[in-house]
């Protein structure tokens, strides 16, 4: 799965890497690391091909050939290929603000690089000038050791210039321990692979092995929304895939396959959290990058 000597990643802990400051990672598979974890690093992705799920702490996103995104530190996140779609590739970098040092980026000459550390703020997904980033980001790889950092610097300044769109509105206040991932990730593996059916409150408190009012309390508490809010944000950045995919989907199976009980219903909460109808999401959705 990783094509990377510098680092196994394990659930909510990253390996140091030995005798190097930046962690470059290249992924290639059928389907991408999905299990929740976090690190001190914040990470840079380049989706190369592939296309998926995104949950960054509270957030839900979609991901697909050409996207960017930057991960901030000590954020669960995971990624959920789709099955039977082209194979999962990503390239990554990791790093932390001190990984050349404590004060590195303090000297006037990176003042300009510093101020990332000021955006990156829970993550971000990138709009804009994704072609000379990612052209950037995937010569890191194959870079030797002083053109690698030469890049990396490049490739900070280009996304300070880029538009961005955050990934995540709440980030969480302490590090989330190993059992408490453990039951995030049997609740977030079973809403997955069930939100298109009628999913009870009952039957994740299972997974969780919880009561439902003590599930409650946990959900809410380490992502600051309830799991039905969750669960409606899940089903709507499906059904976002399906109306930007090649072939037209009539949007009533679109609501039948993101497991909404009625359209109307489905138009309502897609109204409501888009701003906008699903049809006139479908023709307005444009690609901002230079793709």
């Amino acid at each position: 799965m990783h094509n990377s000597d510098f680092m196994k990643v394990q659930p909510f802990k990253i390996a140091k890497p030995i005798q190097t400051n930046l962690i470059v990672q290249v992924d290639k598979g059928e389907v991408f690391y999905n299990q929740l974890h976090e690190h001190e690093e914040i990470q840079i992705s380049h989706i190369v091909s592939g296309s998926g799920k995104l949950i960054v702490a509270n957030s839900i996103n979609s991901f697909s050939r050409g996207d960017v995104f930057v991960i901030a530190g000590n954020t669960p996140h995971l990624f959920q290929s789709t099955l039977g779609g082209d194979p999962s590739h990503m390239v990554s970098v990791f790093f932390t603000k001190s990984s050349f040092g404590q004060g590195f980026f303090e000297i006037p000459e990176l003042a300009e690089v510093k101020r990332f550390f000021h955006i990156s703020g829970g993550g971000f997904r990138i709009l804009s000038k994704k072609r000379t980033i990612c052209q950037t980001l995937d010569r890191l790889p194959d870079a030797g050791m002083l053109d690698r950092f030469v890049d990396f610097l490049k490739l900070i300044k280009k996304i300070n210039g880029s538009e961005k769109s955050p990934l995540a509105g709440f980030v969480h206040p302490k590090k989330i321990s190993k059992t408490e991932g453990r039951r995030l990730q049997q609740v977030f593996d079973h809403v997955m692979n069930n939100f298109e059916k009628e999913i009870t409150l009952g039957q994740v408190a299972k997974q969780a092995h919880m009561t439902p009012h003590a599930f409650c309390r946990f959900f809410k508490k380490r992502t600051n929304k309830t799991f039905f809010q969750f669960l409606i944000e899940l089903r709507l950045e499906h059904a976002c895939q399906m109306l930007v995919a090649p072939v037209k989907i009539p949007i009533a199976e679109i609501s039948e396959k993101s497991g909404f009980s009625s359209i109307s219903n489905f138009n309502r909460k897609f109204k409501r959290a888009k701003n906008t109808t699903p049809s006139m999401y479908r023709k307005r959705m444009k690609v901002y990058s230079d793709f």
